[in-house]
C-alpha cells in the first residue's frame, strides 16, 4: 500500500492513502508498504523510500507525461500556501504543515504524489546501493529534527560586521535545523539544503552560539581520513601517529613543517598542476601507487569505489581524487551509522548533532558518559584497520577543547 506522509516533524503525525488523511500512529491502516521518503514517525517500520530510486536525480524530470500537469498544478498550489504563510509569519517549524492548509489541498497533493511514487517504483530499478542510502536517510532524518540551539543575541552581535554580517543575517533567518542533501556532490560528500542551518560552512565565530540540547558536545573527527583512506586502498600500515607528521618522515623530508606537508599532499591528491613541483610530485605517485590504483578502480569513463559507488569521470586528472574522497566521505558515514545505531540502543537520550566532513559532533547526556569509549572504538575501527582518532568536547561549538577517554 502506497502513502505519504503529511509532515517530516517527529510530533506531527499525519499520512494519506486511499483518499483518506489518518492523524494518529494507532489509526494507520495495515499493510503500509511504500512512501516517498522517511518520517522519524515511521521508525521501526519496513518500508520503501522511493526516492532514493533517483539517487538525487528531480522529481520533475522522472514524472511521466500524463502526470505533468497535475503535478505542476499541486507544486504552484504549495508554493502559494508558503508564500502566504510566510507573509503572515505564522512559523511552519512549531506547527503541523497539515493544520495550516486546507484538507482538500493535502489529498489532492498526496494522491498525485502517490501516482507518481508508483509510476518510479515500476519504471526505475531498485538501485544496488538502496539499503545503503537508506540507513542514512533515516539517520539524516533524525538530525534533521533536532533543533539546533543558537545563542542568537551573540549572533545578532555581528549582523554590522564587514566580513561576518552576512552569516549572520543568514543564520538568524534560516531554519534552525541542519538538513542534509544526501545526493548533493557526485563524490557522497554531504552538502546542506538551503535556507537551512549552514553547518558545513560555518564561520568559527559563530560556533560558540551553538549549544547542545543535553550536556555537553562530543566530537570524533578522523585524523587525516583521506590520508588514511589512500592508505587503506593500498593495505598499508595504518600510521599510529599524525598522517602528516609520517609524510614528513617518510615523503617530505626536505619540508620544514608539517603544515607544508599537508598542503602539499592535498595540492597533489587534487590535482593542482601549479602547487606541486615535478619531483615531489613523482615521490607522491610512486609511494601512494597512482598507477596501480587507477587500474583497479577507473575504466577512463567511470570510477567505481571500494564501496561500489560509481562516479563518471574521464579525466585521469580527477580520477583519484574522486576516488579517495569517495571513498573516504562514504567511510564516514558508514562509522556515523554505527555510532547512531549504539546512541538509539544503548544511550538515553544522547545523539548525533551534527556530520561535519570527517567528524561526528554528538550531542551529550552525562549519563551517557561510559558509552564514549565504546563509541570512539567503533569509530577507529574500520574497513581499512584502526584509524587514529581526535577527540574532543565541550559546551558550545567553538569551546571544544581536546579530551582523553578513559
Amino acid at each position: 500500500m502506497i502513502f505519504q506522509t503529511l509532515d517530516d516533524k517527529s510530533e506531527c503525525v499525519g499520512i494519506y492513502t486511499n483518499n483518506e488523511l489518518f492523524f494518529a500512529l494507532e489509526d494507520f491502516p495495515s499493510g503500509l508498504t511504500t512512501t516517498w521518503k522517511h518520517a522519524p514517525y515511521l521508525e521501526g517500520m519496513n518500508l520503501e523510500y522511493i526516492s532514493l530510486y533517483l539517487e538525487g536525480e528531480k522529481i520533475g524530470d522522472c514524472i511521466p507525461e500524463y502526470l505533468k500537469d497535475d503535478w505542476g498544478d499541486a507544486v504552484k498550489k504549495l508554493a502559494s500556501f508558503k508564500r502566504s504563510l510566510r507573509i503572515s509569519q505564522v512559523n511552519t517549524n512549531e506547527n503541523c504543515f497539515f493544520d495550516l492548509v486546507p484538507k482538500r489541498f493535502l489529498i489532492e497533493f498526496c494522491e498525485t504524489k502517490n501516482k507518481i511514487t508508483e509510476h518510479i517504483m515500476l519504471t526505475i530499478p531498485k538501485p544496488k546501493r538502496y539499503e545503503f542510502y537508506k540507513h542514512v536517510s533515516v539517520m539524516l532524518t533524525n538530525i534533521e529534527n533536532r533543533e539546533v540551539m543558537i545563542d542568537r543575541a551573540k549572533v545578532r552581535s555581528y549582523i554590522e560586521h564587514k566580513k561576518l554580517g552576512n552569516q549572520a543575517r543568514s543564520i538568524l533567518s534560516s531554519t534552525p535545523k541542519v538538513m542534509y542533501n544526501q545526493f548533493g556532490t557526485k563524490t557522497g560528500r554531504l552538502t546542506t539544503k538551503k535556507d537551512t542551518f549552514p553547518i558545513l560552512t560555518l564561520n568559527k565565530d559563530f560556533r560558540r552560539s551553538v549549544k547542545p540540547q543535553n550536556d555537553f558536545f562530543v566530537e570524533i573527527d578522523f585524523n587525516g581520513a583521506e590520508v588514511r583512506t589512500l592508505l587503506g586502498l593500498l593495505k598499508k600500515d595504518q600510521p599510529l601517529g599524525d598522517v602528516h607528521d609520517f609524510h614528513l618522515r617518510e615523503i617530505f623530508k626536505g619540508v620544514p613543517t608539517r603544515d607544508q606537508a599537508k598542503t602539499l599532499f592535498f595540492a597533489w591528491l587534487y590535482g593542482s598542476r601549479t602547487a606541486v613541483d615535478d619531483s615531489t610530485s613523482s615521490r607522491l605517485n610512486e609511494f601512494y601507487e597512482r598507477d596501480k590504483l587507477l587500474k583497479n578502480y577507473w575504466d577512463g569513463d567511470t570510477v567505481t569505489t571500494y564501496y561500489k559507488k560509481r562516479i563518471p569521470c574521464s579525466s585521469r586528472h580527477h580520477a583519484l581524487n574522486y576516488l579517495v574522497q569517495s571513498t573516504a566521505a562514504e567511510l564516514t558515514l558508514k562509522q556515523a551509522l554505527k555510532l547512531d545505531y549504539m546512541l538509539r540502543v544503548k544511550g538515553s537520550g544522547s545523539a548525533i548533532a551534527f556530520l561535519i566532513h570527517d567528524a561526528v559532533v554528538i550531542d551529550m547526556k552525562k549519563e551517557d558518559e561510559p558509552l564514549l569509549k565504546i563509541l570512539v572504538d567503533m569509530m577507529r575501527s574500520t574497513n581499512f584497520g584502526n584509524f587514529m582518532v581526535n577527540i574532543k568536547r565541550g559546551d558550545s561549538l567553538g569551546s571544544l577543547r581536546r579530551a582523553d577517554v578513559v
